[in-house]
């Protein structure tokens, strides 16, 4: 359970990152739409209430939250990483090697 409850997790701060426009913009190579926007935001709430319910159904109520905790900071550190990381999906939006 604490393995779905770290997908949960990572899988809704991916989809809150994609609800922004600019991380959007970077991965996808296009702004998103407002009903794009709003279904991302819905799924990535959802994802996180449901990695809640897993860490509880884990671990209980009291350890369940504190579990949480430690999920949400390895699945963010995750989604850090992997916007930091990956190269931009247009030209216009790398770096330019000018100085």
């Amino acid at each position: 359970m604490s393995v779905l409850a770290l997908l949960l997790a990572t899988l809704a701060f991916a989809c809150l990152a994609l609800a922004m426009e600019r991380h959007h913009l970077d991965v996808a190579g296009y702004p998103p739409a407002a009903a794009r926007r709003r279904l991302l935001r819905l799924l990535g709430c959802g994802s996180l209430a449901a990695s809640l319910a897993a860490s509880i159904g884990a671990w209980g109520v009291a350890w369940g939250v504190v579990g949480w905790c430690g999920v949400l900071a390895a699945a963010a550190g995750a989604m850090v990483l992997w916007l930091s990381f990956r190269r931009p999906a247009t030209p216009a939006a790398r770096p330019s090697s000018r100085s």
